[in-house]
């Protein structure tokens, strides 16, 4: 056997080896540059859906706020009412207290014969003649009781 013949058959066979280790080499990245590619593509699906589901929920708490302020409005305007309807009432108040005495007195007699306070009661508690306190009674639909 000839040893020239067999040194260039090794060099072919090295050669053969590393083409052949560059060929795997070379299936090995494009295998990889897919997957890679395929995550890159899911990625990107994931980061739209949460982007698109970011919008709607900004939008959504948009919303949320124009219909907050709605009702802010609402209950500002139900509160000043309010206030209004508690002035008149304090003016009321004022105008009670600064009514005559007397006129207090039998209000407060009045009041007691709808509770079902006696008449000597009434008489007792006004300060009113019984006259006047069997008057009440028969306003207010009581019968006198003694």
């Amino acid at each position: 056997m000839d040893l020239q013949f067999i040194a260039p058959t090794i060099n072919e066979l090295i050669l053969l080896v590393f083409v052949i280790a560059l060929v795997i080499f070379a299936i090995w990245l494009t295998f990889k540059e897919r997957k890679t590619h395929a995550a890159l593509v899911e990625l990107q699906e994931l980061v739209t859906r949460r982007t698109d589901d970011m919008d709607t929920q900004i939008r959504d708490f948009g919303h949320q706020q124009n219909e907050a302020q709605t009702r802010s409005l609402v209950v500002t305007r139900h509160l000043q009412a309010l206030q209004a309807k508690q002035n008149d009432f304090e003016n009321q108040i004022r105008e009670v207290k600064l009514q005559d005495p007397s006129l207090r007195l039998y209000q407060r007699a009045a009041e007691l014969v709808k509770q079902g306070a006696s008449i000597e009661e009434v008489m007792e508690a006004c300060d009113i003649p019984r006259a006047e306190a069997e008057m009440l009674f028969m306003v207010h639909k009581q019968s006198p009781s003694q």
